[in-house]
């Protein structure tokens, strides 16, 4: 079932797009309502907030492509064809790739957008939430201020220095359920914006359940997030304890076996995977020709040589679901975990889609492995790498530099999910590609440049080098 669901609020028409299929979400379809007779039911509540993971992919500069394209076509874990006739269906080997994006670059402002524009959804759904009488009220605040603090989490990590690097370092409008629609809102600070997804999260926390699926943000999900952005500003013990705390959900657990981890990618049934964002059969997003297009005979990326060596190749399950060899490049690989083939359509050149995957079991281990080891509990840290490692087919890890595994096993695991770039920011590393091209560590272009779009609008100052 596919249903459009539109709304006015105040004096714009906000549309909610939602995509799903009839055991994930069973409602009937509504027209154009004003908040004060949607958000009376709780079906109101659910179609509106179904809405905003609609409006999150309906474009391919948004979640659909972006979440992925951008960051790793500015990682060093890929290598872009120099073949005129591989192409990015979103344009990011060539214009993100190179390194030489700038403020009017369309992915850049596709992915600001389609943000801005799910937040104020989700804020009007807030804003209401809050006032709401409704007996199931807080579990839709809870899930509301969920979105709100991964969309923004998100944002920061695209067009801010890293919270490691420069606290004070401007980052994005951290905008409000309170602020008016059309408000020019200043650029917060990295610290702000962190401080802000984070009570977000714990305001969230507590309300959210877990009656949802894995289609929507649940409080297993909420936790996950918490977890990762404590980690990833340092705040190690609190990383620990919300880590913890979601792999205490039992419908979610590590994937033993190389038929499971195939099926993962290949079909996106796994119970690795907390939160993800649905595409189904009918959608024309082509997520899964995100990195590679087979059916299309494009490879617009091949691995790099850095990033398969880390590799076992005989026992590490990953290796051959996460990469294929290339049909023209002896040698080479192309990446092939993101070139699903749940809805490909070989007969029609249709590469198809994947869910998009956004929060997954594994991390979970990753940040406890590096976590405790900062909290200088090597044996807490061992364990669970090696949890992880157990269930990819490898031993124990027997080695000296129980530091550096950590870091090489989340790339391992990790890959193609966009974290590479960001664990570059927080490292304060810099790349170097095979070409020779790169970044220097904490160069200014590891934040995104402003949209000038943005600029034009609101007067807000770009970031350093653009």
């Amino acid at each position: 079932m596919k249903t459009n669901v539109k709304l006015f609020f105040a004096t714009v028409l906000v549309t909610f797009l939602s995509a799903c299929t009839d055991d994930i979400i069973n409602k009937e379809p509504l027209d154009e309502l004003s908040p004060e007779t949607l958000f009376q039911t709780d079906g109101g509540f659910r179609s509106a907030l179904d809405g905003v993971y609609g409006v999150m992919k309906q474009d391919f500069f948004g979640y659909s492509h972006g979440i992925y394209s951008i960051p790793e076509a500015i990682s060093d874990d890929l290598v872009g064809s120099s073949d005129s006739k591989d192409y990015s269906l979103d344009g990011s080997l060539e214009n993100i790739y190179p390194l030489a994006y700038t403020s009017t670059t369309g992915n850049i402002e596709g992915f600001w957008k389609i943000s801005y524009q799910a937040l104020n959804n989700v804020n009007t759904i807030i804003r209401q939430a809050r006032k709401s009488t409704l007996a199931n009220k807080n579990a839709f605040l809870g899930e509301a201020l969920g979105i709100r603090a991964l969309i923004y989490y998100n944002l920061y990590r695209f067009y801010a220095p890293a919270y490691n690097t420069n606290k004070t370092a401007l980052a994005v409008p951290y905008r409000f359920e309170t602020d008016a629609l059309l408000d020019s809102k200043p650029r917060n600070t990295s610290a702000e914006v962190i401080n802000y997804i984070l009570a977000d999260l714990n305001e969230a926390a507590p309300l959210a359940n877990n009656v949802v699926n894995s289609y929507r943000i649940s409080k297993t999900a909420i936790y996950a997030l918490l977890a990762r952005v404590y980690h990833e500003t340092s705040d190690y013990k609190n990383a620990i304890v919300y880590a913890n705390l979601a792999l205490t959900d039992t419908r979610y657990k590590l994937d033993t076996t190389l038929a499971a981890l195939q099926k993962e990618w290949d079909k996106d049934d796994s119970g690795e995977i907390m939160f993800r964002i649905r595409f189904e059969n009918t959608e024309v997003q082509y997520t899964a020709g995100i990195f590679a297009i087979p059916v299309m005979s494009s490879y617009p990326y091949v691995v790099s040589n850095d990033l398969l060596s880390l590799y076992d190749q005989n026992k590490d399950f990953r290796f051959s679901v996460y990469f294929k060899s290339h049909p023209t490049i002896k040698g080479s690989y192309f990446p092939k975990k993101q070139a699903g083939t749940r809805t490909t359509n070989a007969a029609t050149f249709d590469p198809g889609n994947i869910d998009l995957k956004l929060i997954r079991v594994p991390e979970l281990y990753l940040i406890l492995a590096e976590s405790y080891l900062q909290e200088n509990n090597s044996v807490a840290a061992l364990a669970n790498l090696n949890k992880l490692r157990n269930a990819r087919g490898l031993g124990d890890f027997t080695g000296a530099d129980l530091n550096k595994e950590i870091l090489n096993e989340r790339r391992r695991e990790l890959a193609f999910e966009g974290f590479r770039f960001t664990e570059l920011k927080r490292l304060g590393l810099g790349l170097t590609r095979a070409g020779g091209n790169g970044l220097p560590p904490k160069a200014d272009r590891f934040a995104l440049p402003i949209p000038q779009t943005e600029i034009d609008r609101s007067g807000i100052a770009q970031n350093p080098g653009y």
